[in-house]
């Protein structure tokens, strides 16, 4: 067997991310990978490709930089998962709250899709609503059901959980406007990319912001993709616009394992443990989530983002 039926034969879909299949990509691809350095990777006869994808975007200073991976290689000597919080998780929570303006506190994890559900179950805690608005032009935000419900690939989720997911259009204030509307006390919150393949006109991210005030929602802008790339504060920063919660991934540590779930700190803080007498949201709790070798991979590469205006360059 050839490589792509050797992978569809031991991995659904033949690959870990939709995004890598083969089904996504021209059939003189290579069908499968060995390495990547810089900007270039490499299949498994060594035959070197320039990447443009850059590991679905994951990449932004270059594949197995050395500044990058000495800062991780520090964190897995000192023992990688330790029985309490680590120096380098205080550190890298540290670092993102000084880094993005609309963050208060912030809990890592280790893919978009478990950041994004938990920002849509703390505003579900905080409204004490259960509808979704979510943004129809925007092709992904979680694998878990309250977003697939809401797709064309909808089997195996319940009809009720489809419900729950209404959808808007980027750049048509109106069609949010007509939901808030007609279901004026039920949005939890409003969830969208600041921008996706065209910029936000006539003040829409602004105007999002107001129809959430007006209405109690909360508003999470999903900045996996524009995190770091428009603008070394995000693209909330870029645009002028501040969200309630904000999620991050992708560039943040230049292809290692790290995302994360953002914002106000009394929204935040209701998956806190300290306060007596409140109950609290069961928020994330993963036993890799603040796993060190990423988080020094982040602080590293914020340094490098920042002292080599890596964001104006791209």
């Amino acid at each position: 067997m050839n490589y792509q039926e050797q992978l569809l034969n031991a991995i659904p879909g033949g690959a870990h991310t939709y995004s890598r299949g083969y089904d996504q990509y021209p059939s003189n691809a290579p069908q499968i990978l060995k390495r990547g350095k810089g900007a270039y990777v490499y299949d498994e006869k060594e035959e070197a490709f320039l990447d443009y994808g850059m590991a679905l975007r994951a990449v932004c200073i270059g594949y197995s930089d050395s500044r990058v991976n000495a800062a991780a290689i520090q964190q897995i000597e000192y023992g990688n998962n330790l029985t309490r919080p680590s120096l380098i998780e205080l550190e890298a929570a540290q670092t993102l709250i000084n880094a993005i303006d609309s963050v208060d506190m912030v809990k890592f994890t280790k893919n978009g899709s478990t950041a994004t559900s938990a920002a849509v179950k703390l505003s579900r805690a905080y409204t004490g609503r259960t509808l979704i608005a979510r943004c129809l032009e925007h092709p992904f935000f979680s694998y878990d059901d309250w977003f697939i419900g809401s797709t064309e690939v909808k089997r195996g989720v319940p009809q009720n959980i489809q419900e729950d997911t209404l959808t808007f259009h980027y750049n048509n204030i109106e069609s949010l406007e007509t939901l808030f509307k007609k279901y004026p006390n039920n949005i939890a919150c409003v969830i969208l990319e600041p921008a996706n393949l065209e910029h936000p006109k006539n003040d829409f991210l602004q105007n999002v912001r107001l129809l959430c005030d007006k209405y109690g929602a909360v508003m999470i802008l999903d900045e996996m993709i524009t995190g770091f790339r428009w603008h070394i504060k995000g693209a909330q920063h870029y645009y002028n616009i501040k969200p309630d919660l904000c999620t991050f991934g992708k560039a943040m540590a230049n292809g290692f394992s790290v995302a994360a779930v953002a914002g106000k700190r009394e929204i935040m803080s209701l998956g806190s443990i300290e306060f007596s007498g409140k109950e609290r949201v069961f928020l994330l709790s993963t036993t890799h989530g603040a796993e060190m070798s990423p988080l020094g991979a982040f602080v590293e590469t914020y340094k490098i983002l920042k002292q080599e205006h890596i964001v104006e360059y791209l």
